[in-house]
């Protein structure tokens, strides 16, 4: 199997982790959309890759490559989505009144654990910026008392924490 089919292959293995991260991006604009996404991302990535307009060195060059199509996707879609719906669980309608960026940001280091690099990579932005985005993601959730458990507290981390979003 050469290198491009075995990363192709490999992207396979990201789909519920991008699913994942859709839904929570999509913060309640449904299910139908957030599937559209993935496989959108996923379409486009590897026609970029077979064109060899794309040449990832690895797998997780090529995810990274996958949270970045959908996160600009996303982008363009979500701002005629439709408003999550009162009976959503507070936790998603915290993350539906964040920005789309601060969102973003969010989820991709506290969901999705990336390291705040590829995060920038993935929204298109310098670190700081990344940075600036993450805290006040944090604040506003922290605000609407939906803070998660403190580590000191031997609570969960708050990745764990966010990872119940469906």
């Amino acid at each position: 199997m050469s290198r491009k089919a075995g990363i192709l292959e490999g992207l396979g293995g990201v789909v519920p982790a991008l699913r994942r991260y859709a839904r929570a991006l999509c913060a309640g604009a449904g299910q139908a959309l957030s599937d559209e996404l993935v496989q959108s991302a996923l379409q486009s990535v590897g026609a970029r890759i077979r064109a060899r307009e794309l040449r990832p060195a690895d797998l997780d060059e090529a995810r990274v490559e996958a949270y970045a199509a959908l996160t600009a996707m996303a982008t363009k879609r979500l701002a005629a989505a439709p408003r999550t719906a009162p009976r959503q669980p507070p936790i998603v309608q915290g993350l539906a009144e964040l920005s789309l960026d601060d969102r973003a940001a969010l989820l991709l280091v506290a969901l999705e654990g990336f390291g705040y690099d590829a995060a920038a990579r993935i929204v298109g932005a310098p670190r700081e910026t990344l940075l600036a985005r993450l805290t006040r993601a944090r604040a506003a959730l922290a605000a609407d008392g939906l803070r998660p458990p403190s580590v000191d507290t031997g609570a969960r981390r708050a990745a764990a924490h966010l990872r119940v979003v469906k």
